[in-house]
């Protein structure tokens, strides 16, 4: 029973993934993302089924469209792969507890913002918005509302706190220091990295817990600049993605994270 299991969520990942990818093109184009069958992005043709299937089509097609043979971008398979290997990833450490539902929702968000955000430098509200109604859904089922209450408090929290730092930094710089939709991820983020505990500390272990994701991110997107080199005209990395990866990994090493915050702040 747990290798089906196992099958049929990595499937449902590959299944996924390759939607969320259509998304993070579609999305960022005023594209409608259920109104038309899926089409190359170069020569426009409507693409038949049995090339729409996740990775094999693409090695099938050798990584070019049948029609025009222009490239497909390699983001398009990597989403559907990464996608599937963290579902997998999510079941393994989590089961199908609060923490795995929170942690694919996360994935999802993440998949959308990969294509999204390194291709057009663009994260939905759409996008977030789901998100967010999706993680307190998910949290009324499993917790008590006033934790629920305070997560979103966290959420709330992180948002002002980022929105001050955009508001100086931009001062500062005199340009453009940190997206507004990085912003608003950071409050969907804040929402889903938690504490069990009630009340105030509940409030300070959460927005720790965020800024630790933000710590991660900033590494991670540090180092992928300066290998990379992705940066658009006015300087700003495509950050979103990294925020997701730090908050991932946040969720996932919580055991060890959690004490190591409560020590700092003497809880």
């Amino acid at each position: 029973m747990e290798i089906i299991i196992i099958v049929l969520i990595t499937i449902l990942g590959l299944i996924l993934g390759s939607f969320y990818g259509c998304m993070g093109y579609r999305i960022p184009n005023k594209i409608s993302v259920t109104a038309s069958r899926s089409f190359c992005n170069e020569c426009g043709k409507t693409l038949k089924w049995y090339m729409n299937i996740p990775v094999f089509s693409y090695i099938f097609l050798k990584g070019r469209c049948h029609y025009c043979k222009k490239p497909i971008d390699f983001v398009y398979p990597f989403v559907e792969i990464t996608c599937a290997l963290l579902f997998l990833c999510n079941y393994l450490m989590f089961g199908f507890t609060l923490n795995f539902f929170i942690a694919t929702i996360l994935t999802s968000i993440l998949m959308v913002t990969i294509v999204s955000d390194f291709l057009y430098y663009y994260i939905s509200d759409r996008v977030l918005v789901l998100g967010g109604i999706s993680l307190i859904v998910v949290l009324s089922i499993f917790l008590d509302m006033s934790l629920v209450f305070s997560r979103i408090i966290n959420g709330a929290i992180l948002f002002m706190l980022l929105l001050g730092i955009k508001i100086l930094g931009n001062y500062m710089f005199k340009k453009e220091s940190l997206g507004d939709g990085d912003i608003k991820l950071m409050g969907v983020i804040g929402i889903a990295l938690r504490s069990s505990e009630l009340g105030f500390y509940n409030i300070i272990l959460g927005t720790m817990s965020s800024f630790v994701a933000l710590f991660i991110a900033s590494i991670i997107g540090l180092i992928f600049s300066v290998i990379i080199h992705k940066k658009n005209k006015e300087g700003i990395i495509p950050f979103g993605p990294f925020l997701l990866i730090g908050a991932l990994i946040v969720l996932y090493f919580e055991p060890i994270i959690m004490p190591f915050i409560k020590n700092i702040i003497n809880i």
